[in-house]
């Protein structure tokens, strides 16, 4: 995660983007299923997902759920890649940062 903000700051940061990048409840809710997901990957980037897996765990129809994530990457929020039957890889964008990818933490150089 960024040492910058960390998730309580790309949290923060991400209502305030919602100002100017609106985002519908349903892509809210995937991007904080997304950051979930990320911090249990402790923040490596590509997490590759399975659509039905996201499609359960946030309880979107396929359709909305297809509708959510495009809104995501519309608006710069996350990246992903798609091989045909394959896991999505997803990559979350930083909203401290934009237009960089989340990072993880560095230790601090004592």
């Amino acid at each position: 995660m960024d040492t910058v903000g960390g998730w309580i700051g790309e949290e923060r940061y991400f209502y305030i983007n919602l100002l100017l990048r609106p985002l519908s409840p349903n892509a809210q809710a995937l991007w904080h299923y997304l950051m979930y997901r990320a911090n249990g990957a402790f923040w490596q980037f590509p997490i590759y997902l399975r659509t039905a897996e996201i499609i359960g765990a946030v309880g979107l129809s396929r359709s909305s759920f297809i509708r959510a994530r495009q809104e995501l990457l519309d608006g710069e929020y996350i990246c992903c890649s798609e091989k045909r039957g394959k896991p999505t890889g997803y990559a979350l964008m930083s909203n401290i940062r934009y237009g960089c990818l989340m990072q993880p933490r560095r230790k601090r150089e004592e």
